[in-house]
């Protein structure tokens, strides 16, 4: 997992200190596909964690509505383990499901090599992160 699993140690940390006041908190890690579950005229707003390539220094960050930026990974098919949430909402575009207002929280890698835990740089910011996270859940994204 290393750094590729920041994602689940942001919303760890939210769950762990019962911050997920006004809002649900999911882990789609393992299967991107019931995303699309969360795609209904009821969602209000769907942010996303996550590592991202963007070109930052390690640690740093990115918000960003998924329909500002292209994908550039490359998938060998659409499996529940190999997600690409771009492909994802394009999916759920071309069947006509509600895409709610969508933001991402992505934060720079230092480390992707197989590990159960963060880098050190990224283990370090995680208050960071989840008070970056719960500030743009508050805002007003319309």
């Amino acid at each position: 997992m290393g750094d590729d699993g920041v994602g689940l140690r942001v919303i760890e940390k939210i769950l762990e200190r019962k911050l997920d006041q006004g809002f649900q908190v999911i882990d789609i890690a393992d299967n991107g596909i019931k995303l699309l579950s969360y795609f209904t005229e009821e969602t209000e707003k769907i942010l996303l964690i996550d590592c991202v390539e963007a070109e930052k220094k390690p640690g740093d960050f990115v918000l960003f509505s998924p329909k500002d930026v292209e994908s550039e990974k490359m998938l060998s098919g659409m499996t529940t383990h190999e997600g690409d949430v771009l492909k994802l909402i394009e999916l759920a575009k071309a069947v006509n499901y509600p895409i709610p207002p969508l933001r991402v929280l992505g934060i720079q890698p230092e480390s992707v090599v197989p590990s159960m835990e963060l880098s050190d740089l990224l283990a370090s910011r995680l208050d960071e992160y989840v008070k970056i996270a719960l500030a743009e859940l508050n805002k007003d994204w319309k």
